[in-house]
């Protein structure tokens, strides 16, 4: 499975969530692979202006982590990677075999690098595998201390 199947499947899964945080769902980047100049991926944007991004990358290490069992605030890197997996784990698509959420080595916050969901180990039903990379741009304006939608579920 080619990595813009992957993204489709992503996109179709984020666009159809209806979570009331999420303005639009979008792709960009040309890359067939990851690692190219282009990074293929799918771009989130928040009510608040903010947006989170998954896209195909290639990283010299990761851990599996176990999916959080309440989405993380305010990081939307974070964010995005456990809400996407709580999406797969609900959907179960068939195109897609198993999905962990990763931590990937190096990134993070200082007392937790290498240990934050920064992105999205998925294997495909052919064996193949993707890593999605999950990363951030803040919101114009700060975010609020608390989740605005703490009850909200898959």
């Amino acid at each position: 499975m080619r990595l813009g199947e992957v993204l489709d499947v992503i996109e179709r899964l984020l666009t159809g969530s209806g979570h009331p945080e999420i303005a639009a769902v979008t792709r960009y980047g040309a890359d067939a692979v990851a690692g190219g100049p282009s990074p293929a991926g799918v771009r989130v944007r928040y009510t608040s202006g903010a947006e989170a991004y998954l896209w195909g990358a290639i990283w010299p290490g990761e851990n599996v982590l176990p999916t959080p069992d309440v989405l993380p605030w305010p990081a939307r890197a974070d964010r995005i990677a456990v809400f996407t997996a709580r999406l797969l784990d609900a959907a179960r698509p068939a195109a897609l075999s198993e999905w962990h959420v990763v931590a990937l080595d190096g990134l993070g916050p200082p007392d937790a690098r290498g240990k934050a969901p920064r992105g999205l180990r998925i294997v495909a039903a052919d064996g193949t595998s993707v890593l999605l990379r999950a990363t951030a741009a803040g919101a114009p304006m700060p975010e609020p201390a608390e989740d605005p939608y703490p009850d909200w579920t898959v």
